[in-house]
């Protein structure tokens, strides 16, 4: 049976969790607030189905929220290897990561100190580290462990900051656009993962005379606000309402589905099964030799830095071909990650 026998048309998924999702604005502008009551509203009131990993501390007026302390990138790796190790018996159906700004500075500094000692050199910037690389290990390794937790069938819930940024057209005409305050490669790789990025907007209105603060969820950008996703029969925004977020959500997946809502249900059903199977199946896989595993990850990055721009496009095109993705960390077969290091070598 070749690959192309395999392949069988997409089936838009229908649980709201299994879209992973970014939300974006000011300080205080209820990010947290709003993916502890999603959760709370979508499990009958059981907040304990949400685990929010607290790079930084802003739950402390959530009353029941399950929340964890990161200090370091350390920490974290060991929060996803037990979160890996007990998908499916710890509770936790949902993972929310607050901010993913804090996120990528703590993993900044793991590869620093990590880079660092390897190379015994002692490096201070990404940018210090030669040739780029960097760039690709924060990335590499940002992507390594949320992919981690992603196909260990949690729901990913981003949240960041927001900042304003001055852009420029081709015809030099300024202008200030509201982006996501994660930048660079850990930004655009948050980007690219998330199928939905909302704003949450602060304006003032007037009412009765009075200037008041109206809070909106932007689920499609404009020219000046960064927003948007995958779906096509979405609303642009609403007020700021739990109920009505999931709703809009929930809508354009019906839509997908032309209104049928029985067809929703049958797909719902076979996902569900489909995901439980397939958390049965990684627990019954052999855990690799961690150790051993890191090596062959160094040495695949060793290799590749050595490369040629063009070397460089042509393994990222082989590499996704074996493991459906360039990033080589998502797999732990040792395997499979060896015959890639030998077929480099032998190139």
């Amino acid at each position: 049976m070749g690959i192309l026998d395999s392949i069988k048309p997409n089936e838009v998924l229908t649980n709201i969790f299994d879209y992973k999702m970014t939300i974006a604005g000011r300080p205080k502008a209820g990010k947290t607030s709003l993916v502890y009551k999603i959760v709370k509203e979508e499990f009958d009131g059981d907040v304990s189905k949400l685990l929010l990993v607290a790079f930084e501390r802003g739950y402390n007026a959530l009353r029941g929220i399950h929340a964890t302390d990161i200090k370091n990138w350390d920490e974290f790796i060991e929060l996803v290897d037990e979160l890996e190790e007990t998908a499916g018996e710890n509770g936790y159906k949902v993972l929310a990561i607050d901010t993913v700004d804090l996120m990528a500075k703590r993993a900044t500094e793991y590869m620093l100190k990590k880079r660092s000692r390897k190379d015994k050199k002692k490096y201070e910037t990404l940018s210090d580290i030669p040739w780029g690389g960097g760039y690709d290990l924060l990335e590499e390794e940002v992507n390594a462990q949320i992919s981690r937790l992603d196909y260990a069938g949690y729901g990913l819930i981003f949240i960041t900051h927001d900042k304003d940024k001055k852009f420029e057209t081709k015809d030099g005409i300024s202008y200030d656009k509201t982006v996501m305050s994660v930048s660079g490669r850990v930004g655009d790789l948050i980007k690219n993962t998330s199928d939905f990025i909302v704003f949450i907007e602060i304006a003032k209105e007037l009412e009765n005379g009075n200037a008041v603060d109206k809070r909106y969820i932007h689920f499609r950008g404009t020219g000046d606000m960064e927003a948007g996703g995958r779906f096509e029969n979405i609303k642009d925004k609403i007020e700021y309402d739990t109920t009505d977020f999931i709703n809009t959500i929930k809508d354009a997946i019906l839509a997908e589905y032309d209104g049928d809502e029985d067809a929703l249900a049958e797909a719902s059903e076979r996902q569900t099964s489909k995901k439980e199977n397939a958390l049965k199946e990684n627990k019954t896989v052999e855990k690799p030799d961690e150790n051993l595993v890191e090596d062959l990850y160094a040495e695949i990055f060793s290799l590749i830095t050595g490369m040629t721009k063009e070397e460089k496009i042509s393994w990222g095109e082989e590499i996704e071909s074996r493991f459906g993705t360039k990033n080589y960390k998502v797999s732990k077969d040792v395997e499979k990650l060896s015959k890639l290091v030998e077929d480099i070598k032998n190139a």
